[in-house]
């Protein structure tokens, strides 16, 4: 899972108007209302909720709902000014009255009536700094509303919602030249990086830009890579830069911000600097709260082998008010696990309310969209629910989802129904066991992972590290935790056994033939219709991703293409997660199957003669000799035995 950034959230008061409370501000008006002004040596710092992992924005319905975003906040943050836009869409069938609430902490910040006819709406809100408490500054928002006194109509049939845009965003105007440590540098910094390489190719500068593609999530586009400087002009903030220096003597990791064009950025040197990436990126991370930050070493905690609290997934359990339904999410991936292990069971422990007549509430459990089970939760206290979890359920990315719902009970004609809480209490956890089946999928070896990812780089390709790394860079990304250490390795002949590896290569590097061999000739990739999809140039601009064994220990060897390496982002991120072989290109993955199943491709060798492709250009000659020659051994065989029934007749005579 990858580690959350840190950004400043604290804003200074915007004062409302008499009308505040009942009236919005269009969107346009919005947006140059919440743009905060440039004093001196700032920089603006933009961040949306998109950015916070909200790809959908945040919605509700039925009158009602209720969501915490939680702006992570550094409290030395050198904030200037700064303000939170919230924009959205909304609409209802039915003449109703609802309202949009914003809560900072325990305070009510904004409270806006939303107009019947519904549109676009673009709502700005005040935050006092004296919101920020414990490191975050909590931003509730609460969705109501009620029909009037004199229609008496279920809730349900409003027909109403409120879609809050991903985009909304929170602009800060901080002071430039007070992000002087490398703790503030990545607390503050934009999610998109820019890692500058040294300008000759050496491996421990490709070990750390290899870790900073798998803790900054390259696989969703939030890395770049180059041997220039980035460009640092311009009042927004919107690329954090990283640049590498190696050393082949002194200390592991030494970091440092300097001011570039206004503008911070990381200065990072050692003979292995990707260790205070990662201390960056772990629970090491204050340490480096100095302007000269000297590390050698990282200590990881240890594995709870048996089972994972799902508090240390870092899930929003906190109680909820329930009047219909509401739901838990708790999103985990496979690298969570210990390696070796697997989700085997679901124990939560749960409470409800009962509401005056002694009704409870249903709790419906799922993981990956799958029914676990349904449990009523029927006396108002702490109760404990286990459920079984299916071979095959788990993948790569997973959620588990708590869905619990209640009897929906009127409190007369015009009220809303009264609410009761709800909540999954700690110690709730997933229990693990023995993971089977071995490394036959992408998701199964990024669990293998954690122990470390061994990077070799074939020098025959003729291209630079800079060259390599978007290639490598998205399948590191995408496969290897962020927590495996990386370990370059000179030559092929230097990949040990027991730690997992990723070798890009013209050549196969594994023991064994994989699926695609790209030194036995033309191929052609066909669908199971035998229709040809690439083939030629076509097939030489992919590249090609497999699970490759070499020293009795699994890995992946990278072909890249001849075309454009995969261009992710957020919206397109790069996932291998099932299947052995994957055909990679600009746009993404292409293809992915497995070849011990039933294979969504075939993989034929023109200038290869088989017996297989022998037995399939001849095959409807060879099957018509076959039932050719079954019919003349029938024939005979009968005729053996009328002779035999003639020859007997004669002897009877």
């Amino acid at each position: 899972m990858k580690h959350a950034l840190f950004a400043t959230v604290s804003l200074c008061i915007l004062a409302f108007g008499a009308q505040a409370q009942t009236t919005a501000t269009p969107q346009n008006e919005g947006d140059a209302a919440s743009a905060p002004s440039r004093m001196g040596n700032t920089v603006i710092r933009n961040m949306s909720l998109r950015d916070l992992g909200f790809r959908d924005g945040i919605s509700f319905s039925r009158l009602s709902g209720e969501a915490t975003v939680y702006f992570p906040v550094l409290e030395e943050a050198p904030l200037r000014d700064g303000f939170l836009s919230l924009d959205f869409e909304h609409g209802a069938t039915s003449e109703v009255e609802r309202f949009l609430q914003v809560r900072i902490g325990d305070r009510i910040a904004a409270s806006v009536g939303l107009p019947e006819e519904g549109g676009r709406l673009s709502v700005p809100v005040s935050i006092r700094p004296d919101d920020l408490r414990g490191g975050f500054v909590p931003v509730t928002l609460t969705y109501s509303g009620g029909f009037s006194e004199f229609v008496c109509i279920d809730e349900r049939a409003s027909g109403d919602f409120i879609q809050i845009s991903p985009d909304s965003a929170l602009s800060l105007t901080l002071a430039s030249n007070e992000i002087d440590t490398p703790w503030e540098f990545n607390g503050l910094r934009p999610s998109q990086v820019y890692v500058q390489m040294p300008q000759s190719d050496q491996m421990a500068g490709l070990a750390a830009a290899v870790r900073a593609a798998t803790l900054f999530g390259a696989e969703q586009g939030g890395v770049r890579f180059g041997t220039e400087p980035v460009d640092t002009s311009g009042y927004v903030w919107e690329t954090g830069a990283i640049a590498l220096d190696v050393t082949t003597s002194g200390t592991a990791s030494e970091m440092e911000v300097v001011q570039q064009g206004g503008k911070p950025v990381l200065h990072l040197r050692g003979t292995d600097p990707q260790i205070g990436l990662w201390q960056l990126s772990s629970d090491w991370a204050e340490v480096a709260d100095a302007a000269t930050s000297v590390t050698g070493a990282i200590s990881d905690g240890a594995f709870d082998a048996e089972a994972l609290v799902l508090t240390d997934l870092g899930a929003d359990l906190q109680a909820r008010l329930v009047s219909t339904s509401t739901q838990f999410q708790v999103p985990f991936q496979s690298t969570d696990l210990p390696v070796g292990k697997t989700v085997s069971e679901i124990d939560l422990i749960l409470a409800a309310g009962l509401d005056p007549f002694g009704a409870g509430a249903t709790v419906s459990v799922y993981l990956n969209d799958s029914l676990l089970g349904s449990r009523p939760l029927a006396k108002g206290e702490p109760e404990r629910v286990k459920l079984s979890v299916p071979s095959g359920v788990v993948g790569r990315d997973n959620v588990l989802r708590i869905l619990v719902q209640r009897q929906v009970s009127t409190a007369g004609c015009g009220g809303k129904a009264p609410s009761y809480p709800a909540q999954v209490l700690p110690g709730s956890k997933l229990i693990l066991s023995e993971a089977t089946g071995g490394t036959d999928q992408f998701y199964q070896l990024r669990q293998e992972f954690e122990s470390g990812a061994q990077i070799f780089v074939d020098p025959d390709m003729g291209l630079s590290h800079s060259d390599v790394l978007p290639w490598l860079g998205n399948v590191a990304g995408t496969m290897v935790p962020d927590q495996a250490p990386i370990i370059p390795r000179n030559a092929l002949t230097d990949i040990e056994a027991g730690t997992p590896f990723i070798i890009l290569s013209d050549s196969n590097p594994g023991e064994g033939d994989p699926l695609i061999t790209v030194d036995g000739g033309r191929i052609e990739i066909r669908d199971r219709a035998g229709n040809v999809m690439f083939d030629g140039d076509a097939l030489e601009r992919l590249g090609i991703v497999q699970i490759v064994t070499r020293n009795g220990v699994h890995g992946l060897w990278v072909r890249p293409g001849s075309g454009p390496a995969p261009v992710s982002s957020a919206l397109t991120p790069f996932v291998l997660d099932r299947g052995d072989v994957a055909l990679i290109a600009e746009e993404g993955v292409i293809v992915a199957t497995s070849t011990r199943g039933s294979s969504l491709i075939d993989v034929v060798y023109p200038d290869r003669t088989s017996l297989k492709q022998i037995l399939d250009q001849y095959r409807p000659w060879i099957v018509g000799g076959l039932w050719l020659a079954l019919t003349l051994i029938v024939l005979a065989a009968f005729q053996r035995i009328y002779r035999r029934r003639q020859t007997s007749s004669s002897t009877d005579t």
